[in-house]
């Protein structure tokens, strides 16, 4: 029997709603709606067990922003989305303490390729004496086990048990039901990842259990 499946928690909100009817309440999910920057953005919280047995995804916060009106090109448009973007790993990361980074996925393949190439943007601030408005942050591109040999969430967590960071970035793509969505929607989550999941190759998770942040 074919099965719907998707990364994004607003769409698996959606296809719970397609499958029991607008009219029925989701016991156990919360789901607001808000622009930033002008950018809508979506925010689902799983709340209870009931509510991760509905969308089969574990509790915590799932915020989507909507990107689509970027292409646009309208007033402004990349600051704003970079400010919307900013303000929603701040909101998810604590106040102080390094950073770690992770960029996930294959960089040969191009629709696997959103991890490292991010990774390739972020500035690194291990200089205190050069860098002192910022926080530490170091970057690390994973790699796939089938090209490193190595499960990623072992290699992420040996550098984790090396540095210490208050937080753990990671930078995935993901797998969307709706091609409208593509190269356009973020989501930012508290709840950690599983490398692989969004082709049904599941590899060991990077959450807050398994690497202790």
């Amino acid at each position: 029997m074919f099965t719907k499946r998707t990364d994004l928690a607003i769409e698996a909100h959606e296809l719970w709603q397609e499958s029991a009817g607008k009219t029925t309440r989701l016991a156990g999910v919360k789901a607001t709606e808000k622009k930033i920057q002008g950018y809508p953005v979506t925010q689902v919280d799983i709340l209870d067990r009931e509510g991760e047995a509905a969308l089969g995804k574990p509790a915590g916060s799932y915020r989507t922003l909507d990107l689509t009106a970027f292409w646009q090109r309208g007033d402004g448009f990349f600051d704003r989305a970079v400010r919307a973007v900013g303000q929603q790993v701040k909101e998810l990361t604590p106040d102080s303490g390094p950073v770690l980074v992770v960029g996930l996925g294959n960089r040969a393949m191009t629709p696997d390729a959103v991890g490292p190439l991010a990774a390739d943007s972020v500035l690194i601030s291990a200089m205190p004496k050069h860098f002192s408005g910022f926080r530490p942050v170091a970057v690390f591109r994973s790699g796939v086990l089938g090209t490193t040999g190595v499960e990623s969430a072992e290699a992420v967590r040996g550098l984790v048990d090396r540095l210490h960071p208050s937080a753990v970035i990671a930078v995935d793509a993901l797998a969307s039901r709706r091609v409208g969505r593509v190269c356009c929607t973020v989501q930012f989550s508290d709840t950690g990842i599983i490398p692989g999941s969004g082709v049904g190759n599941h590899r060991s998770a990077l959450n807050r259990e398994t690497l202790g942040v």
